[in-house]
């Protein structure tokens, strides 16, 4: 039998899309029916769905041309198809990678701090211009465009190589930028350290898939230079489809607090009731927009005679403390007010 990595790429496309399945269903399970709202970064994260989805598609289709197998094993005959699957599957790849950090960077507008804010529709924009030259480039690599996948046909094409090798180093030095974005403001967050143990277990979800991009890029150059091309390609698409998905589920997993709010409160340091829950400390993944607050105020009865002392504590956004010192003796009064996670 001949050797063949095929099973392998398969295995671990199929995979990664399953479990992209599931948490494309956990997200819209808690947007929808938990908080009943959905968000601009969930929409591109379910368009990142669909193409990670055709980029998995694709490489099955390949392998059963082909991809995986030694090419002197391969069937000559299927080569055009073969072919024409990696052209679809490159666009796919970049066009999902496009899609998922822009999610990202638009979850990250949510947080409330206007310096992250303003850095993330700057990388938004970085990116969107990024994924869209690089699925141009792609797209109409050679002239005419079916050239690209058929060498039979006459006509010029770009230094594909180099603009492989260009684009990865650019998606990893992007990549690092995306999630690395938010450190300075999640130092600053005041918040319960679950939550900020859960913001920190993205960032580092998000950092593998900068190094699942790493690692593929280690691939490209024998892929590009290779006497076995349909050999040599398989750890790039593969490492292409743990990079994309992995990506996905960085993104993903802010949504699934809402989740956790409702049906496991303890889980993160919160107690349940209803479609409402108590926030005992801090404000979900927002930050918190103002310092903390200490007033004295004296409390008088009808005849302006003075009966105690009332101390104001604003907390956070959505709790006040109040210390009331009637006649020597201390007393504490806290108003808590119950509403549903927006994240």
């Amino acid at each position: 039998m001949a050797e063949t990595q095929g099973p392998k790429v398969v295995g671990i496309a199929i995979a990664f899309a399953a479990v992209t399945f599931v948490v494309l269903l956990l997200r819209l399970f808690a947007r929808v029916y938990v908080l009943k709202k959905m968000g601009v970064d969930d929409y591109l994260i379910i368009f990142a769905c669909g193409f990670s989805w055709a980029f998995s598609s694709v490489t099955v289709v390949a392998v059963q041309h082909g991809l995986g197998a030694h090419y002197e094993d391969v069937d000559k005959t299927g080569m055009v198809t073969y072919s024409l699957n990696v052209w679809l599957s490159s666009m796919f790849y970049l066009t999902c990678l496009g899609f998922v950090k822009t999610s990202v960077c638009w979850f990250y507008t949510r947080l409330g701090d206007k310096y992250l804010t303003r850095l993330s529709f700057i990388m938004f924009g970085v990116i969107t211009c990024q994924a869209l030259a690089n699925v141009l480039t792609a797209a109409f690599q050679c002239r005419p465009i079916p050239r690209a996948w058929d060498t039979s046909i006459e006509g010029t094409c770009v230094n594909i190589n180099v603009f492989y090798l260009a684009n990865a180093a650019l998606n990893i030095f992007t990549d690092l930028l995306t999630y690395t974005l938010p450190i300075r403001v999640i130092l600053k967050l005041q918040m319960p350290r679950k939550q900020k143990i859960a913001l920190v277990f993205i960032l580092c979800l998000g950092l593998f898939a900068c190094v699942s991009s790493i690692v593929r890029i280690t691939f490209i150059p024998e892929m590009l230079t290779s006497d076995d091309p349909t050999w040599a390609i398989s750890g790039a698409m593969y490492w292409s489809a743990i990079e994309i998905n992995i990506g996905i589920l960085a993104a993903s997993i802010p949504s699934f607090k809402a989740i956790a709010s409702r049906f496991l409160p303890r889980l993160i340091g919160e107690y349940s009731s209803g479609k409402h829950y108590i926030q005992r400390s801090g404000s979900g993944f927002s930050k918190v927009r103002g310092p903390h607050s200490v007033g004295m105020n004296s409390l008088r009865s009808k005849n302006h005679t003075v009966v105690g002392t009332e101390i104001n504590s604003t907390l956070d956004r959505t709790s006040e403390e109040r210390f009331i010192v009637p006649d020597g003796k201390i007393y504490a009064h806290t108003e808590i007010q119950v509403r549903q996670d927006r994240i």
